[in-house]
């Protein structure tokens, strides 16, 4: 069984869509609507995610918040994120917080399939 990933975005309606083109593809997937959902679904779930499909700009906490927050905990340091973001600067920001990759809004669904599959080869269980 390969750990799930967790989809944080705060438009409902495409968080929605992503965990249901990942389900559909066969991954588990969790989701949260910011920043501290996030953190509150990795502190409940007793799988750590194989990957974390992350969002920048939410309220309540953002991404880069939640990135520095996820990795002080060292059980979640490890965890690969991918950064998906509408921002033009969407590259450096990823850099900037050593995240796996980056993927501009809107992605196609073979583009994020891929992306999504290429991170969890490397980190299945």
């Amino acid at each position: 069984m390969s750990r799930p990933v967790l989809v944080v975005d705060d438009d409902t309606d495409l968080r929605e869509a992503l965990e249901e083109v990942l389900r559909d593809a066969g991954y588990t997937v969790f989701g949260a609507g910011n920043g501290l959902q996030a953190l509150e679904v990795l502190r409940r779930e007793p799988v750590t995610p194989a990957l974390v499909l992350l969002d920048m700009m939410m309220p309540v906490m953002d991404g880069a918040t939640f990135g520095r927050q996820m990795r002080q905990v060292e059980a979640w340091r490890d965890i690969p994120v991918l950064v998906f973001s509408a921002s033009a600067n969407a590259r450096q920001v990823a850099e900037e917080m050593g995240a796996c990759g980056y993927l501009r809004k809107p992605v196609d669904v073979e583009t994020l399939l891929k992306a999504v599959a290429a991170n969890k080869v490397s980190e299945a269980v």
